[in-house]
């Protein structure tokens, strides 16, 4: 049991350190708190609500898998150019690209569209 809070509490220090260093995590939990409060304001419904969340989740994933390779790489390279580092930070970005994309797709479904019927009438 000791061990399991020792792994949960190295985790939140990651979260720490990723909300206090990275610019890209902050814009994204920001995102996220704007999102749950179109979600509250619209009452969208306990299917809609996973979705939603799931997105979140699954971009500040991305976006914390992605720092972590580019530390990775940054540290490989020694800080120095590196076409193979590059490559693969390139494709780590990519990678929250597309998570981004699909939860704004997300968020314009199941989100914005209520937003503007509800407002609408």
């Amino acid at each position: 049991m000791k061990r399991f809070f020792r792994s949960f509490f190295f985790a939140l220090a990651g979260l720490r350190a990723a909300v206090k260093t990275e610019q890209s995590f902050r814009l994204h939990l920001l995102a996220a708190v704007i999102a749950v409060g179109i979600g509250l304001y619209d009452d969208i419904s306990l299917s809609s609500w996973g979705i939603v969340l799931l997105s979140i989740g699954l971009v500040l994933a991305a976006e914390l898998f992605n720092t972590a390779l580019e530390r990775l790489g940054d540290g490989f390279s020694g800080g120095a150019y590196n076409e193979f580092v590059k490559r693969e930070k390139d494709l780590s970005a990519a990678a929250v690209l597309v998570t981004a994309a699909a939860a704004l797709a997300v968020g314009v479904i199941f989100l914005i569209i209520p937003l503007v019927q509800k407002i609408t009438g």
